[in-house]
């Protein structure tokens, strides 16, 4: 069983990613009601989640997710996102195409989203040590979320994230091939 793959993308559900403007000007303004990306990352912006965890490494409990700072990574504007397993990571954003840098042994960009946001769409992406494709499916409703969209990756272990529209983030699975488990579902959102 590779490690470094699912280390990776823990680091991903755990951070944020993509191309664009740190400003938002991609998919709506801060604080504007009208952003409906699948991830309106913000400056200020958090998310608090109830996150089930056999990770020493992703403690359970009421964890969140904070927007720290905007800034630049190799050139692009990104994010600098604390995630709710306590990692911190950068973000570029342009629009629903969302990319996570990964500066840990090789490093580079990883696509998280992808465009356009349709059920069926694949992406192949890497996290430096894999290569591998990640899906959407249309997932309706969540609870209270609408316009939500499920991202699988496509690996030998499960793992999964569902965005929804205006809000992002709003569930993230992963059960690793030894039985380990991280979930997160959102409580509650500061927009």
């Amino acid at each position: 069983m590779t490690r470094l793959p699912l280390v990776l993308l823990l680091v991903a559900a755990c951070d944020a990613g993509s191309d664009g403007s740190a400003t938002g000007t991609d998919g709506g303004g801060s604080g504007s009601a009208s952003d409906d990306r699948l991830y309106p990352l913000e400056v200020g912006r958090t998310w608090t989640y109830d996150v089930t965890s056999t990770y020493p490494s992703c403690p359970a409990g009421m964890r969140q997710m904070k927007v720290l700072s905007a800034g630049t990574t190799e050139g692009r504007a990104t994010f600098e996102v604390q995630g709710f397993c306590g990692l911190t990571g950068h973000t570029s954003i342009a629009g629903d195409k969302v990319e996570e840098y990964f500066d840990w042994g090789p490093t580079g960009w990883m696509r998280s989203l992808d465009e356009p946001v349709s059920a069926g769409h694949t992406w192949t992406t890497t996290n430096g040590s894999a290569t591998f494709t990640m899906s959407y499916s249309d997932a309706g409703a969540v609870g209270s979320y609408t316009d939500c969209w499920k991202v699988t990756q496509n690996v030998s272990y499960t793992t999964y994230w569902i965005y929804c529209r205006g809000t992002g983030l709003v569930r993230y699975e992963m059960v690793d091939l030894g039985g380990g488990t991280i979930r997160a579902d959102l409580r509650d959102t500061s927009f």
